[in-house]
């Protein structure tokens, strides 16, 4: 992928306008990737679509693909890490695939979208309906996609939403990436609806940093130090996610659930280390 391409992308934000698709440059007729962008509208928000197409020839089937929640903040960094490991997947495991990035460009924090579309005390399952009826369809409709190999990533309370979508949803994704997921939003719930999910297709990973449930050294000098480390140790970040791949690999089985505690990462830097391991995940084949 040619870097200043990427750049554009994101950063050209005067050229969006709702359900606008960008055309292919002359470029993309030379074998390079190919980009797309679309504004939808849910809920009174809009919510640009960043698509990446990779370059030549599709598998027969059609290429896999990865989407990604809160876009704004890794649609980049997955894009550079696809474009590096899919050249030698002998050698990652990285094959190339679609990236479609789902993003709030000038998101306003106090209005708490991601609460209301991710949580399970808001609208997941009307955001839920958006994502599968009106993100997935012109992607798919306009790219060779196979939809049986979709993959979702989000992270934080969108990790929570990734497997709040295999409970519920789980005919759309066929993998599922949970960066941190803040599954103490409501973890009862989730376990209770994570047990109905059919065996035999899902494969899923979730990653947790080493510091998610105490300080790292570097933070230890916070004044608000004290407090930071009672409400990491009262959400039990790194303990949740452990339970939640121990109760997914004994209903879905060893082989198909992935728990990997990432050194020296936080709850914030931990999407740069956890991204390549989910591009791993969206190349796996089907079983």
């Amino acid at each position: 992928m040619r870097h200043i391409d990427a750049i554009r992308l994101i950063e050209n934000r005067s050229q969006y306008q709702p359900i606008m698709s960008q055309q292919p440059s002359p470029a993309d007729a030379r074998g390079a990737n190919r980009n797309r962008r679309f504004v939808l509208s849910h809920s009174g928000d809009d919510y640009r679509v960043d698509v990446l197409v990779p370059a030549g020839e599709p598998p027969a089937a059609g290429w896999p693909a990865m989407v990604m929640l809160d876009a704004e903040g890794c649609f980049m960094t997955a894009a550079e890490a696809l474009a590096r490991m899919s050249r030698r997947p002998d050698a990652t495991s990285v094959q190339p695939m679609v990236l479609i990035g789902l993003s709030t460009p000038g998101r306003d924090p106090l209005l708490r979208r991601r609460e209301r579309d991710f949580g399970p005390r808001g609208a997941a399952s009307p955001f839920a309906d958006f994502v599968e009826r009106e993100v997935i369809p012109p992607v798919v409709d306009g790219t060779p996609v196979d939809r049986r190999r979709l993959t979702l990533c989000g992270h934080s309370l969108g990790g929570y939403f990734a497997l709040w979508m295999l409970a519920h949803r789980p005919h759309l994704f066929a993998r599922i990436a949970a960066i941190s997921p803040s599954i103490w939003w409501s973890p009862d719930e989730l376990r209770g609806a994570l047990m109905g999910i059919p065996q035999g297709r899902h494969r899923v990973l979730i990653c947790t940093g080493e510091w998610e449930e105490d300080l790292p050294p570097w933070q230890a000098a916070r004044p608000d130090h004290a407090a930071v480390r009672a409400r990491r140790a009262d959400r039990r970040m790194v303990a949740r996610a452990r339970e939640i791949g121990d109760l997914l690999a004994g209903h879905l089985g060893d082989d198909a659930v992935l728990f990997r505690l990432l050194a020296e990462e936080d709850h914030a830097s931990i999407l740069s280390a956890a991204v390549p391991r989910a591009l791993r995940l969206a190349s796996s084949p089907l079983e």
